[in-house]
């Protein structure tokens, strides 16, 4: 625990002296219920997709205890820092009610899978595991009226009306609006992920969440799954090893059927599991990197090149062809060579701070319009 806060500490000191280069992504979700309603989830899954087209997604599932089921509806809350209107939620139950996708998604066989309205599998389906318990998946509605709060509404009528009744599971995805959902930090020749996601930590509650949420109840969560799915070219470099499962690669034709996403390519992907149990409130650290040889590189060896080779050039001409003259008589009198290879140099030179003088714009422009 040393290491990981000490490694994060020294992480957020960086990012704090590079605000203009870096944004960092916020990942603290609460999962809770109004005070009449005590919730507990058995298993909490949440899944990162992080594409190499830039983009990416966020999975959430949650498998809720049969005795904390006492009426016909149901409504979960989940805090997402940084939802939106422009996010999509898309649910994903016609996909689990597939029996080869929920084999697949829950690492179990199914010995048979009932319908709760005669086949036609609209209202949901129970699936018969041979290794775990039964599992009823149902259909979810979403209530985004609240602002960063997304309201999963769940109709339980007809699962009431089993005589033996099993947990119930739900999932669903959402879609950001913006490219990644870690943190990014982007050096000359290394890119680095930074994952830090909490659930239900209240000492993260935001400071203006903190009246909202006194009188809200979080759901005890008996077991959290928490899966990064990242380009195979990263390298790890810190993970917590007491909730590390195991690393492999992405089953690319399993998932490509169950999550219809061009984006998931084959060969492309990984999978980074992990899991914690019995506690309050979880926490998962993770950074992951990767060496990279690109024009950046090319750029800056140009330049020291350059410059090294102006240094050692002006030297030895003063001392060959006009000994006595000063500095600036001696720079009259350089080849065109010198001067094409210090044009060169400002251009890439100019190369490397254009992100950072677009990034100090952007920021004066921004000041200057809230000043109006």
């Amino acid at each position: 625990m040393k290491v990981k806060n000490d490694i994060n500490e020294r992480i957020k000191n960086n990012l704090n002296k590079n605000e203009i280069k870096i944004k960092i992504m916020e990942n603290s979700f609460f999962i809770f219920t109004g005070q009449d309603e005590h919730i507990d989830i058995e298993r909490f899954h949440i899944c990162t997709w992080e594409f190499n087209a830039d983009s990416s997604l966020l999975e959430f599932g949650a498998e809720i205890s049969q005795k904390s089921i006492k009426s016909d509806k149901l409504s979960i809350s989940i805090f997402i820092p940084w939802l939106s209107a422009a996010c999509k939620v898309e649910d994903l139950y016609e996909r689990l009610s597939i029996a080869e996708n929920s084999r697949f998604i829950f690492n179990d066989s199914l010995a048979g899978t009932d319908s709760l309205d005669g086949g036609r599998n609209r209202l949901g389906v129970i699936h018969k595991f041979s290794q775990r318990n039964k599992l009823c998946i149902l259909p979810v509605k979403f209530d985004t009226s609240e602002d960063k709060i997304l309201t999963i509404l769940i109709n339980l009528k007809s699962y009431n009306d089993l005589e033996e009744k099993p947990n119930v599971y739900f999932r669903f995805l959402v879609k950001p609006n913006f490219p990644f959902l870690s943190t990014r930090k982007k050096g000359i020749g290394k890119s680095t992920i930074i994952y830090d996601a909490k659930v239900n930590e209240k000492r993260n509650i935001p400071d203006d969440q903190l009246s909202y949420f006194s009188n809200k109840v979080f759901c005890k969560i008996n077991t959290c799954f928490f899966f990064n799915i990242i380009p195979n070219k990263y390298d790890i470099i810190f993970l917590d090893d007491s909730s590390l499962k195991n690393v492999r690669t992405l089953e690319y034709d399993s998932f490509n059927k169950y999550l219809q996403d061009k984006r998931v390519k084959k060969d492309e992907l990984m999978v980074v599991f992990n899991k914690k149990k019995d506690a309050e409130s979880f926490s998962f650290f993770s950074i992951f990197a990767k060496e990279r040889i690109g024009p950046g590189q090319f750029a800056l060896a140009i330049l020291i090149n350059l410059i090294c080779g102006i240094l050692l050039f002006i030297p030895a001409y003063r001392k060959t062809v006009i000994p006595e003259a000063r500095l600036s008589e001696l720079l009259i009198e350089l080849p065109t060579e010198v001067y094409i290879a210090l044009i060169i140099a400002t251009l890439t030179l100019l190369y490397f701070s254009w992100p950072l003088i677009t990034n100090v714009l952007k920021i004066s422009g921004k000041l200057k319009r809230s000043k109006k």
